[in-house]
């Protein structure tokens, strides 16, 4: 893509050699709505499910518009749509973006990359990563915001280099911070769906209520739902939350190791066949989305 990643105009250096000007207002806005409407097309449009599971600024790639465009599929995961979860035996993904449920659980879901997506709307209105630079007191990004949220400044959470900008809209980064929050909500059943987030974004729905304290993480799930399904059908992945190059599923764990924990070799067969499908799709997808 002609103007590289997202992060690399979001998280801009003093010393940086390619002199990223800063995101206006309405390309922020813009980016999200994009990335929220490839989230849609993988999970609810698609002839089956794909789980991005590395929802992240590195993998948003801005084009010579800069029109959001959401890339690198090399950890997803496509299931049927009578699906609900994909497990692993590891957990994929970046630190700041998993959602705790996943972390447990190690069961990959549409609200999982929900959660993902909800951080990367922190992340564009604060200009602020995910880890370690809101604040010395919250590493996270998403806690730093929340207590905000409860002290009754939420704006002071937008990036300082947009409020004084004349497009600048407060209404607007009002929503898209409670989109956020709710996004990643800790608890997956209090998570919007990608098409109900599209609706916020468009302004057809009202921005939602998010309550003034951050929730407790509850386990087992309300319903029980992710905790309790019978999973067998799965196949199961290692996984790790390092950058890869991607290779082969059969290049990262070999047989004999599988075979340790109790997988059969003619299992191993099948998700070796079964992965080198999932990344055809998986290239086929990216070039929809991008």
């Amino acid at each position: 893509m002609p103007n590289g990643s997202l992060d690399q105009h979001l998280f801009r250096k003093n010393d940086d050699p390619q002199h990223h000007p800063i995101l206006r207002w309405e390309t922020r806005y813009n980016i999200i709505k994009d990335v929220a409407t490839g989230l849609r097309y993988v999970h609810h449009e698609y002839e089956r499910v794909v789980l991005h599971r590395d929802i992240k600024a590195s993998n948003i790639m801005l084009d010579a518009a800069l029109h959001g465009r959401l890339g690198d599929f090399g950890l997803a995961r496509v299931m049927a749509f009578e699906k609900s979860s994909f497990t692993d035996i590891g957990v994929a993904g970046t630190w700041g973006f998993i959602a705790p449920e996943y972390a447990v659980s190690h069961k990959a879901t549409r609200q999982t990359d929900v959660y993902a997506f909800g951080v990367l709307i922190l992340e564009i209105v604060t200009g602020k990563r995910s880890l370690g630079a809101a604040d010395s007191t919250f590493p996270l990004v998403l806690d730093w915001v929340w207590w905000l949220h409860g002290e009754g400044r939420l704006l002071e959470a937008v990036d300082d280099e947009l409020v004084a900008t004349c497009e600048f809209d407060a209404d607007d980064a009002t929503r898209l911070l409670l989109l956020g929050l709710a996004c990643s909500d800790p608890n997956p059943s209090h998570r919007l769906s990608m098409a109900e987030v599209l609706q916020v974004i468009a302004k057809s729905m009202p921005p939602p209520d998010v309550p003034l304290t951050k929730p407790s993480f509850m386990w087992p799930p309300e319903g029980d739902q992710l905790a309790l399904s019978d999973d067998s059908d799965d196949d199961f992945v290692q996984t790790d939350h390092r950058d890869s190059d991607r290779s082969l599923w059969e290049e990262v764990q070999s047989s004999d190791g599988l075979a340790t924990m109790g997988i059969r070799s003619s299992e191993i067969t099948k998700r070796k066949t079964r992965n080198v499908a999932e990344i055809n799709v998986t290239r086929d997808i990216e070039n929809v989305v991008s």
